[in-house]
């Protein structure tokens, strides 16, 4: 079954999400957000010498398992538990805190299977840099970055995007960028699937928490293909997800 975690207001997370169930069937995609993830009736995480597992018994009796997955799109950036914003300030940081350190190792779990993005030590959605970090990081890799360096925090928006994912190129590349230092940006960043973007033909940054819709078949084709050619996609429960606005 293909896995997607994400936040409420995620549109591409539930395009993604829409797209995959008419390309395969309902029972072999599931969609679960943070709120679900934290009103989770049980968690059982279990680490031991053998492996690391786990199982979700979610609020209307279903239950998620390791076992079941063969490939998960992780969109978290972190958990907000919005549940403990009634408590102070310090108790309210200590349960963020606790909770954020739990679903990391969660995601670390499932690093055995193919995961878009594994989490890090600072974000679970992946590796979470700065316009101009992701600038230095390209520079060393010989692609062209603005002449007006540091960028600012919000640089312009991008006329071009290509994704790298597990190395492969979804989308064109502009003219005169090197395909080979694309794939070493991703490869650096530790990330399986990166968005690389652009502004007349130049480096600006990159994101390992895309948007997905502009990829339109290619995304759900690659995803399908690398789970067995999606004829095996696992554990046919359907998981507990929200009704599609």
């Amino acid at each position: 079954m293909i896995l997607i975690l994400c936040h409420l207001h995620d549109a591409d997370a539930r395009w993604l999400y829409q797209r995959l169930q008419r390309a395969t069937s309902p029972e072999s995609v599931a969609i679960i957000s943070t709120d679900e993830l934290l009103y989770a009736h049980r968690i059982q995480h279990t680490v031991s010498p053998s492996g690391v597992d786990f199982r979700f018994h979610l609020q209307n009796g279903r239950i998620l398992e390791k076992k079941d997955l063969s490939l998960v799109i992780n969109r978290l950036c972190y958990i907000d538990p919005l549940i403990w914003k009634w408590v102070g300030t310090q108790q309210y940081q200590y349960v963020s805190q606790e909770l954020n350190a739990l679903y990391l190792s969660l995601l670390h779990a499932l690093t055995a299977i193919p995961l878009y993005n594994p989490p890090t030590a600072t974000w679970l959605g992946g590796r979470h840099l700065s316009p101009a970090e992701w600038q230095l990081l390209a520079l060393r890799l010989e692609l062209p970055i603005p002449p007006n360096w540091p960028p600012a925090d919000e640089p312009a928006q991008p006329d071009q995007r290509v994704l790298i994912v597990d190395g492969q190129l979804l989308g064109e590349l502009p003219t005169g960028i090197s395909l080979a230092s694309c794939q070493q940006l991703a490869g650096q960043s530790g990330m399986p699937l990166l968005e690389l973007q652009f502004t007349d033909a130049v480096f600006v940054q990159a994101t390992p928490m895309p948007l997905l819709q502009p990829y339109g078949t290619d995304i759900i084709d690659y995803l399908l293909t690398s789970t067995a050619n999606g004829t095996h996609l696992g554990h046919t429960e359907r998981i507990a997800h929200s009704t599609p606005a």
